[in-house]
């Protein structure tokens, strides 16, 4: 038996005002004995990144750049709640600030 991913399907959104706000990848996954197919499957919607692209034809979707600010982005959304998580664990750390005024 054998199980091989295949490109399925590309999800992409845009915002309120047309500027693009991510895009998901979905694979299916075929098993076949010999040449027979005895099922088939299709995984769950990834983000889409340089890492969750392997296999998908992107070339034939989106030029480098879009793929590029794709990549970029999911990078920071990565940043961002690395550094909320840090904001939280800092705040949950510090005594409570005075409030203005009080005593």
């Amino acid at each position: 038996m054998q199980t091989t991913k295949h490109p399925y399907e590309l999800l992409v959104r845009w915002d309120q005002s047309g500027a693009l706000a991510g895009a998901h990848v979905q694979h299916r996954y075929v098993i076949r004995d010999g040449v027979a197919i005895i099922g088939e499957s299709i995984g769950p919607a990834e983000p889409l990144t340089l890492d969750t692209a392997p296999g998908f034809p992107l070339g034939d979707l989106l030029s480098q750049v879009q793929a590029d600010a794709l990549t970029a982005k999911a990078a920071a959304e990565v940043e961002r709640d690395r550094l909320a998580a840090r904001v939280a664990e800092l705040e949950a750390n510090c005594p409570a600030s005075p409030t203005p005024g009080g005593d």
